[in-house]
């Protein structure tokens, strides 16, 4: 098969590597699509030689292990939750798999991702997508699921206002629950205008450029979906007393903040990362029933032979790009 292989200082090259193989309890998919995701980025210079990067992911089943032909058969179409876990661990019985002390990440240097004609994944973590959710919608299970799991960590609750900081994936995914969850006001702040232009469509109700104007509030929540310095600081300002702050931006350097303020406001400060299985099927469902349409995050759709200039130079227009390993 055809895939995008990282090579020993990080650049990419479309390869013919050996098709991937399912153990008894794997399948395989050949890769409809897979998202690039701000982590691919940042993860990036981390990532061994060899690496296929990519778990934004979904696709039609070809081969399917003996221990999981009682529940997937060639020809069903599944979007990934790309871990594989032990399933035994405290996390694993808890639901929280991404989390699984043996866990392998699929794209992330655990196992083999979606960048890729195939891809080998867990049966126990693949999610059927039914007739009723379009195509290109598969690979946008993923990153809605991220949302709904930052929204869940942010406790949104009905009347709520709500500030979202980054309008890239996860702020506008976010913001999609945040709003589904019954918030009454959602403000987005971002410095591209054509990030602020489009939120309304995923649910906020206003918008902030941060270089231009103040944040506002208060908010009874904010959300960082960015990760960058400073941006603890800002939300502690922008959030009411007792109020409520999530951290979902990942942030690779070190920062510092002014503890007083959240002490003298009594904050709950939390984080969040990935998701469970649980908020893949509600994004299945959701995309399903048509409660959710999740067609303007895709601003784009790219081959295999783009990745490396898309990783390279990520055009802050976009919000997500989709390869396509059927593309020349």
């Amino acid at each position: 098969m055809r895939a995008a292989v990282l090579g020993p200082t990080g650049t990419i090259a479309v390869e013919r590597i050996d098709d991937p193989v399912p153990g008894p309890d794997d399948i395989v998919l050949r890769v409809a699509g897979c998202g690039i995701c701000g982590s691919d980025v940042k993860a990036r210079p981390a990532m061994p030689e060899g690496t296929v990067m990519g778990h934004e992911l979904a696709g039609e089943v070809v081969a399917v292990g003996a221990a999981a032909a009682d529940r997937w058969s060639v020809g069903m179409r599944a979007a990934a939750l790309p871990v594989f876990s032990c399933g035994r661990c405290r996390w694993c019985e808890d639901g929280d798999v991404a989390h699984c002390t043996d866990a392998a990440l699929v794209g992330l240097g655990g196992a083999p991702g979606g960048f890729a004609e195939l891809v080998r994944i867990s049966a126990d973590h693949a999610f059927a997508l039914p007739d009723a959710v379009p195509g290109g919608f598969g690979p946008l299970v993923e990153p809605y699921a991220v949302g709904l799991h930052t929204a869940h960590a942010a406790a949104v609750t009905p009347g709520a206002r709500v500030l979202v900081v980054g309008g890239g994936p996860v702020g506008m995914t976010t913001t999609t629950w945040a709003a589904r969850l019954g918030a009454e006001a959602i403000t987005v702040s971002d410095p591209a205008a054509s990030r602020r232009e489009r939120a309304a469509a995923f649910g906020a109700t206003a918008t902030v450029d941060p270089t231009a104007d103040d944040l506002g509030g208060p908010y009874d929540v904010v959300v960082d979906c960015v990760g960058k310095p400073g941006l603890l600081d800002a939300a502690c300002a922008a959030v009411r007393t007792r109020g409520r702050i999530v951290v979902a931006g990942v942030c690779d350097v070190a920062d510092t903040y002014l503890p007083i303020v959240p002490l003298l406001k009594e904050l709950t400060i939390a984080f969040a990362v990935y998701y469970r299985p649980a908020e893949f099927r509600a994004v299945v469902e959701a995309f399903a029933d048509g409660s959710i349409d999740p067609s303007p995050l895709v601003t784009r759709t790219a081959s295999l032979a783009d990745l490396e200039a898309t990783l390279d130079a990520p055009d802050p227009d976009d919000l997500k790009v989709v390869i396509d390993p059927a593309l020349a």
